[in-house]
């Protein structure tokens, strides 16, 4: 019985270990539930680190393709990666946010909508920051402005001043 119950152990922490193997074979099914891509998409989005700006661009462009083709949630949400994560050679948060902004959650398992979740927070998140960006860049330049404005008064003044002092110093000769 002791034998039994120690054999039993063995099996149910082997089992359990196995599911804790990341997934690397293509054949077999992903190992996370809901993984119906996530990981792909992901490991996709992985192989394009250190690629050319050209390399990258070929990407995109077969990507792009690829979506225009079969604009099912595969191809929608890798293309959307690369154009929110990717490098900045391809990226194009504008494009991401539509075609995200496009997606049926409700046909997604749980990982794919937390994905995309993820995706639509950080874009927004991005818009927002733009924004901020745009209002400071332009109270910089107002400001910037202002400032010339003050220094080219000052250069007036000094000239006034300077003016009057010659025309005292010429008029106690």
């Amino acid at each position: 019985m002791k034998r039994l119950s120690g054999l039993l152990c063995v099996l149910v922490l082997l089992g359990g270990c196995s599911q804790m193997q990341p997934y690397t074979n293509r054949v077999l099914p992903p190992v996370f539930e809901g993984g119906q891509g996530t990981n792909d998409w992901l490991g996709d989005l992985h192989n394009t680190r250190g690629l050319t700006k050209s390399e990258l661009q070929d990407v995109l462009e077969t990507w792009d393709e690829a979506f225009r083709d079969n604009p099912d949630t595969n191809n929608r949400l890798r293309l959307a990666l690369l154009l929110t994560a990717g490098d900045k050679a391809v990226r194009d948060r504008g494009r991401a946010r539509k075609l995200l902004d496009g997606i049926n959650s409700a046909a997604l398992g749980p990982g794919e909508q937390e994905l995309v979740t993820i995706l639509q927070n950080f874009l927004a998140k991005h818009e927002e920051d733009r924004g901020e960006i745009n209002v400071l860049s332009k109270q910089v330049r107002e400001q910037a402005q202002r400032i010339e404005e003050l220094e080219q008064q000052q250069r007036d003044l000094t000239t006034i001043e300077q003016s009057i002092q010659q025309r005292e110093k010429s008029a106690g000769e």
